[in-house]
């Protein structure tokens, strides 16, 4: 019996042996010819001119801040048609897909007005030294205009 017991036993491990190493791992060294210098990351590369991305409006949603520009035409722009710089995660989207909780115009650039989609409705003027204004409650910011 026990000849028998060990025979099968062997030929299990047997088999199992051979499963088990259909894929054998293969050990790489590192290549060194992707080993290339690089010259050091300053701040001067992420800087931004206001000819690369304009302001005159930001609005802050939870800890970050948004920039945008609204034509200072007069006319009422939907804010899903322009495009918010998320900073600091230097984020693009529409400006009406976030929920914000404060508006700031860029002095000289106002008067501006806002139109929320829960009831906010405010016409800042956009003067030197004005801050922020509250939105409460806090809610996505539709329709903008300035001038």
């Amino acid at each position: 019996m026990y000849p028998i017991f060990f025979l099968a036993s062997c030929l299990v491990l047997s088999l199992l042996g051979h499963l088990a190493s259909a894929s054998p791992v293969v050990r790489k060294s590192l290549n060194p010819k992707y080993v290339q210098k690089r010259s050091p990351v300053t701040a001067s590369a992420f800087a931004a001119t206001d000819a690369e991305w304009p302001t005159n409006v930001l609005f802050t949603g939870a800890s970050q801040t948004y920039g945008l520009w609204v034509p200072m035409d007069g006319a009422w722009y939907d804010l899903g048609g322009i495009t918010c710089l998320g900073l600091p995660a230097y984020a693009e989207g529409p400006c009406n897909g976030v929920t914000i909780n404060a508006v700031g115009v860029v002095a000289g650039d106002g008067p501006c007005s806002f139109l929320g989609n829960d009831g906010y409705s405010a016409t800042l003027p956009g003067n030197a030294g004005d801050g922020w204004f509250a939105v409460a409650p806090p809610q996505n910011i539709m329709s903008a205009k300035c001038g």
